[in-house]
């Protein structure tokens, strides 16, 4: 039999994905230093970690083409595909942990692990759950590059709104997503939701 056309495999797994993620729309403090009109439920998107398997299978045969030797992501949704990924192409897997933000405001910030022999040269993919203003990928890009390493690759379940254009402009990297979800995300002194008057949404509460 025939095998499908990619296009057609992909457009299955990226309605699977969006669906995992239960997004809903209002204005949301992302914790990021952005406000965005879309929230995801990250935490069910990695509730039954057998549903990913094939959006796994798809960003590895992808960053297979970069020959990396590790995969990077932030913990902690990051850092578990991250890890599914590495363990997917055979590869290591760097967590990047939380760390406190240098000052009040700030997004967090993330610290990779000692690896013995250090990690200079190292071609690494960058995993993470969803990308919006790409800020937890920023981190561990710039983690990654004063450590010596090279960011060659972005992965991610999902992308919303201008992701894929800010991650070309800031990294210049391919940038793999399995699925896209319309959403913006903005600056607090830029959000014009906050300029219309429309109070943050508590994303707790399922009115």
């Amino acid at each position: 039999m025939a095998q499908a056309p990619a296009h057609r495999d992909h457009s299955v797994v990226d309605s699977d994905v969006t669906d995992l993620a239960q997004s809903r729309r209002g204005h949301f403090d992302l914790g990021t230093g952005y406000h965005g009109d879309v929230w995801l439920d990250l935490d069910a998107l990695f509730l039954r970690p057998a549903l990913l398997r094939p959006h796994v299978r798809w960003l590895a045969d992808r960053l297979q083409r970069h020959q990396v030797d590790a995969v990077c992501g932030p913990m902690e949704g990051g850092a578990f595909l991250a890890q599914a990924i590495a363990d997917r192409l055979g590869t290591a897997f760097l967590p990047a942990h939380r760390a406190p933000a240098t000052r009040p405001g700030e997004a967090t910030a993330y610290r990779l692990p000692c690896v013995r022999g250090g990690i200079t040269w190292w071609r690494v993919a960058i995993a993470d759950d969803a990308v919006n203003a790409g800020t937890a990928v920023l981190a561990c890009s710039g983690q990654l590059r004063e450590r010596g390493a090279v960011p060659v690759a972005i992965a991610a379940l999902l992308k919303l709104g201008g992701a894929s254009a800010t991650m070309a402009e800031a990294m210049t990297v391919p940038f793999y997503a399995v699925g896209t979800i319309h959403g913006q995300a903005w600056r607090p002194d830029k959000c014009p939701l906050c300029a219309s008057g429309t109070p943050l949404t508590d994303p707790s509460r399922h009115d």
